[in-house]
């Protein structure tokens, strides 16, 4: 683990690269003085790197929030970040590019943060080499806590963000859904509360879309009860001043308890494809969490509905529009999921316009028993990869790092690996069950399998993607590896083991 600054960075699946090209694959960890952050809900790729804002919390999760944003070259991998240094007690949970600046949207709290307390709201313009602000307004409702999930750009210049507000000092108030717009000198246009008091259910607005009559379409829930018991999903719509255009739930009832919409994209033909979680009843059914994709019209009428997800546990919560028409959905699965051992997975999937699942992915690093491995974001990138940000444990398993996952546009830590659904590949850590031995090397290696494991078959990749080795239908502890004839520089190393291929860099230096 490399330190500067307080600063561990661990970067897996990079050590060389060609300076005229992208990195096509990395994996790298963001640890803070051993805090607890998480990437949070949106990234940007400028010319030259990608930005990720980072969210960290203090040792101890009722310590106040210490806000970043990590900065990715695109070309030599070198990681940098940038302490938002506003002002403690903050949390930042976006950031976009405009205009050679940066806008940057986040909160901070009016009193101690492990208490429910009044926030304001910030937008604040930065260079984009200095991430130093430019522009800082402060929005929100007195007395109230208030949420902003994923804001978007308007076509005006402005942002428009649609979340939930609550005041913290009534013990009879539930959450409303709120809606905010600014201009583009950030200037306030409206912020508007529905319903403006609700005592038995809570709202919660979670992604926002402009239509092309200059409203807003907004999905996310409202919880059914007090205290809830049953969750329904909500579409909503408001138009260019925030005037509540309709109001559309998907029920809850039968074999589904909780319905849940997190983030949504448009379709070419108008309509929209939106991404979730359903829950069902364990009283009717097998009481499982699965990733729920709808398809509905510019009226939110329900065109179609499906779930899928291989674990007991699963939940949609980004979906983004790829290069080629389909979309990327990133999220989480569990299984084994009511028992100490369970495992989490961070998830990737391609699906089509109409929810049929292209293929799925799940990585993860932190050992059993921890619930941390997620991705919350997904970014198609302009070389056709695909970036995800979420979490995973760190060194030390008590804590989470931000995780920023770099692949191709088969959702693969490696080339051409296997593009079947439900194929688990691993990203090197402590998890990576073999080792080599020396790496780098000058051509004349070993790799060992970890404990009592087996080699079972070998692939090794250039850069370029063209296999240089493949040695197979072996059951091995080790296996001797000749690469004097290939050139200096990265290869990648697929090693078959128990079922599934783990992938590592190893670098030629003769």
């Amino acid at each position: 683990m490399i330190t500067k600054n307080n600063i561990s960075i661990v970067i897996a699946l990079f050590l060389y690269q060609f300076l005229n090209a992208q990195i096509p694959y990395f994996s790298i960890q963001f640890d803070y003085d051993t805090r607890l952050e998480v990437a949070m809900h949106n990234s940007v790729e400028t010319d030259s790197f990608y930005l990720i804002p980072v969210k960290g919390a203090g040792t101890s999760t009722n310590m106040a929030d210490t806000s970043f944003v990590l900065k990715i070259n695109k070309y030599t991998g070198a990681v940098d970040y940038k302490k938002i240094a506003y002002y403690e007690g903050q949390s930042v949970r976006n950031v976009w590019q405009k205009n050679n600046t940066l806008i940057i949207q986040g909160s901070k709290y009016n009193g101690p943060h492990e208490s429910l307390v009044d926030n304001d709201l910030y937008f604040s313009v930065v260079d984009d080499q200095s991430f130093e602000p430019l522009l800082l307004e402060y929005f929100g409702l007195p007395g109230r806590l208030d949420v902003f999930y994923r804001p978007i750009l308007t076509s005006d210049g402005g942002i428009f963000s649609s979340g939930w507000s609550f005041n913290p000092s009534s013990s009879s108030a539930r959450q409303s859904l709120v809606f905010f717009k600014c201009d583009s000198n950030l200037q306030q246009q409206f912020i508007r509360l529905i319903p403006p008091f609700s005592p038995v259910n809570n709202h919660y607005g979670a992604s926002a879309i402009e239509t092309p009559d200059k409203g807003f379409i907004v999905v996310g829930t409202r919880q059914v009860g007090n205290p809830p018991d049953r969750s329904n999903a909500l579409i909503v719509k408001v138009d260019s001043l925030g005037n509540q255009v309709f109001w559309k739930e998907v029920i809850s009832i039968g074999d589904t308890t909780e319905l849940y919409l997190n983030s949504l994209a448009q379709q070419s033909n108008g309509t929209y494809i939106a991404c979730g979680r359903r829950i069902f009843n364990p009283q009717v059914g097998p009481g499982w969490e699965r990733s729920w994709l709808v398809g509905f019209d510019a009226e939110g009428n329900i065109l179609w509905s499906k779930t899928f997800a291989e674990n007991e546990r699963s939940d949609g919560a980004c979906i983004k529009p790829s290069l080629d028409g389909n979309f990327y959905v990133c999220g989480y699965e569990r299984d084994f999921a009511d028992t100490p051992q369970y495992l989490q997975y961070a998830t990737i999937s391609k699906v089509s316009p109409s929810g049929q699942v292209i293929w799925h992915r799940k990585y993860s690093i932190e050992p059993p028993g921890m619930h941390f491995d997620g991705f919350f974001n997904v970014l198609p990138t302009s070389d056709g990869g695909i970036l995800c940000s979420g979490s995973t444990t760190g060194s030390n398993v008590n804590f989470q790092n931000a995780w920023v996952l770099k692949l191709d546009s088969l959702g693969c830590a490696y080339p051409d690996c296997n593009p079947g659904v439900g194929v688990q590949e691993l990203p090197i850590g402590n998890k990576t069950p073999f080792v080599f031995a020396p790496n780098p090397t000058s051509g004349l290696f070993t790799i060992k399998a970890k404990d009592d494991l087996l080699i079972e078959a070998v692939r090794i990749y250039s850069m370029q993607g063209q296999e240089v080795y493949h040695f197979q239908n072996i059951k091995n502890k080790q296996l001797d590896v000749d690469l004097t004839e290939q050139g200096n520089g990265q290869y990648f190393c697929s090693v078959l083991i128990n079922g599934v291929w783990h992938a590592s860099p190893i670098v030629l230096i003769k």
